[in-house]
């Protein structure tokens, strides 16, 4: 049986979505060719306009945000693209049986309209006129965190409410405009459609934790491609950074900035106008000096969060701002927090889970063959099954449940000082006072 043909974006980036409010068709030259292409008794690019009208509609919502976007997008481009290519049918002529049968397709898609996350929908050239930006050809839009073979097998529970509740969404949306028939995914019931059976998230205890983090410290004293992931594993151990936040997007791209310096503790009034003790001073000094390593971690995609760090994470932030400086003297507090490469472009989503899921299998394999794992705490543990897989929720979870992890403030003066930054380790000695000047 032939694959369905790949689909394609139909819509442009949120922060391009206000210019196409009146459009009467794509801006993007290329997305406006194809749909051209359709044949006509389909009506390609009326059913564009209406998609457009309701994404507008929808980013008008006060809570509405650019994760609402990419959720929204894929489901509006799915139906359209199946109408089109598989159906052979008007969008707007659907009726309760070709909901249905969407659903079923979307619920067990063919591996051509599934990628891995880190695709972009254009060409990530920033400067580059939207008009003129080629389609990514690896877009798809479903998304899979990992993928074997060519079966991509079910869809989650998420994704199959997410695809009813969207797809009735917009059918409310168009009936409403063109006065039409009822809504075809009025009758439709999660229940109705078979899903991906969820695995349960292993809880390490903190003895499980420290054998995992030691082992993975020791690969990486072996193998220096496992430093940045020795430190994504110390994030998700030691602070409640969300892995995303780490990952770079179109437009934003993580670095050294993020980290902020950590407050001071508050100094109080002295019990006596007597000068300190010369091993007072010294003591405080010494206390002071070694205060190194970041307090708080903040990100553009998380506004008025500030996600604590533990103490324990200051190590592990050391040494990879080390092993940074080692291979490039000029890093600073903007270079790519997860660069690739010579540090031209930054780790994708997609990429950062791919490559941390292969250090994470070595891990266990390493477990798997040490002594370490016949202690009776592991007994029984499926993590010592050869098929297992270790993955950065399970670690956070995990730290989480073992009270490593401080708890993430709500901040109003996030961004208000972005050229502050602390003493990462990796720059030229500065002095207690200087790391909370101004260093641009």
């Amino acid at each position: 049986m032939t694959e369905p043909s790949a689909p394609y974006p139909l819509f442009p980036p949120l922060a391009q979505l206000k210019e196409h409010a009146k459009a009467e068709q794509p801006i993007n030259y290329e997305v406006r060719r194809r749909l051209e292409a359709i044949p006509a008794h389909l009506y390609a690019m009326k059913t564009w306009q209406t998609g457009i009208a309701f994404l507008i509609e929808q980013s008008r919502r006060p809570e509405f945000q650019e994760r609402h976007y990419t959720v929204l997008c894929p489901i509006i481009e799915s139906m359209m693209h199946w109408s089109w290519s598989i159906r052979s049918k008007p969008l707007q002529d659907w009726d309760s049986l070709d909901a249905r049968a969407f659903m079923d397709f979307i619920m067990q898609p063919p591996i051509t309209w599934v990628t891995t996350p880190g695709c972009s929908r254009y060409s990530k050239k920033a400067r580059q006129n939207f008009a003129d930006k080629p389609l990514d050809p690896e877009w798809r839009p479903i998304i899979r965190k990992t993928l074997s073979g060519s079966d991509p097998g079910l869809s989650s529970r998420h994704h199959r409410n997410w695809f009813i509740t969207h797809g009735r969404d917009y059918f409310d949306f168009a009936s409403g405009l063109a006065n039409t028939k009822e809504n075809p995914f009025r009758d439709l019931q999660p229940r109705d459609f078979d899903a991906r059976t969820q695995k349960r998230s292993t809880i390490f205890t903190r003895e499980q934790l420290n054998d995992l983090l030691e082992i993975a410290e020791s690969l990486t004293n072996y193998n220096v491609k496992w430093e940045p992931f020795l430190f994504i594993a110390a994030v998700a151990i030691y602070s409640d950074i969300p892995l995303r936040a780490l990952a770079a997007t179109q437009t934003i791209k993580p670095t050294f900035s993020y980290f902020k310096a950590r407050v001071p503790e508050a100094t109080f009034e002295p019990i006596t106008t007597l000068p300190k003790t010369e091993f007072a001073n010294r003591y405080l000094t010494s206390q002071y000096t070694l205060f190194k390593g970041p307090g708080h971690f903040e990100s553009p995609l998380y506004p008025g969060r500030q996600f604590a760090l533990s103490f324990q994470f200051n190590p592990f932030f050391l040494r990879y701002a080390q092993f940074r400086r080692l291979y490039s003297g000029s890093v600073n507090h903007k270079s790519f927090l997860m660069p690739l490469g010579h540090g031209a472009d930054a780790y994708g989503y997609g990429s950062l889970i791919e490559n941390l899921s292969e250090f994470t299998a070595s891990i266990l394999e390493v477990l798997r063959a040490r002594p370490a794992a016949a202690r009776e705490y592991w007994r029984g543990s499926d993590k010592l099954d050869p098929c297992a897989a270790l993955t950065f929720v399970e670690l956070r979870k995990s730290a989480s449940r073992a009270g490593l992890i401080p708890n993430a403030l709500a901040s109003k003066d996030v961004g208000k000082v972005s050229d502050v930054w602390p003493d990462i380790g990796i720059r030229e000695e500065m002095s207690a006072e200087q790391w909370f000047k101004s260093h641009r």
